[in-house]
């Protein structure tokens, strides 16, 4: 594992990407994940409940991994909020980086389990809000629903882009990220006039 989990949720998402990565996101269970990580059943439960709590400890994680490796440009005003995006969502694929085979499990797991993909929703709608809030960029009413949604489109689309990338550069990635960050930035000076970014010059101008 590529950190030592401190509190039982830490523990049961490691053991469930422990199990993911070898057996399959299929294989995991809440029981399996605490017996993989020493603690008892019963205290499993409680702590994530059911399998989408397992998944919403798993997307904490890399939200965690995000925010501690990004550094005080990533809310500077004076850098294009797409640029900063761009660098917080690389930052989320470096975490997953050390479980890159529990991840592509994962992701291609939930699109043919409905009821599993329903369940992430609200993590990956958290998720993306902690990654705008990471770069500065408020979450409130009434353009940040907006934002959020639009982030989650362009991150699960750079997620199918980084399954496929198996280079050591991830330059494919990066460049499926930066024309998906173009295309959202497009859409919303078209039709969310009254966001707020900077742009390259420093001027002020519309965006996500």
């Amino acid at each position: 594992m590529a950190e030592t989990p401190e509190t039982a949720v830490d523990m049961l998402a490691a053991a469930a990407l422990e199990i993911a990565g070898g057996d399959g996101w299929r294989a995991v269970t809440v029981g399996a994940a605490a017996e993989r990580a020493g603690i008892d059943p019963a205290t499993a439960r409680r702590t994530v409940r059911c399998k989408a709590g397992l998944l919403a400890a798993i997307a904490d994680r890399v939200d965690r991994r995000m925010t501690q490796s990004l550094d005080e440009d990533a809310t500077d005003p004076a850098i294009p909020v797409r640029d900063r995006l761009f660098e917080a969502l690389m930052a989320r694929l470096d975490g997953l980086a050390a479980d890159r085979d529990a991840y592509v499990s994962i992701l291609d797991t939930l699109p043919r389990d409905p009821g599993g993909a329903l369940a992430a929703l609200p993590s990956l709608g958290r998720s993306m809000a902690r990654t705008l809030e990471a770069v500065g960029e408020s979450v409130r009413l009434p353009f940040g629903p907006l934002k959020v949604k639009g982030l989650s489109l362009v991150w699960l689309a750079t997620l199918r882009a980084w399954k496929q990338d198996e280079s050591a550069d991830m330059a494919a990635t990066m460049k499926a990220l930066d024309g998906y960050l173009a295309r959202a930035e497009e859409m919303a000076n078209t039709f969310l006039p009254g966001a707020r970014m900077v742009n390259g010059s420093g001027a002020a101008d519309e965006t996500v």
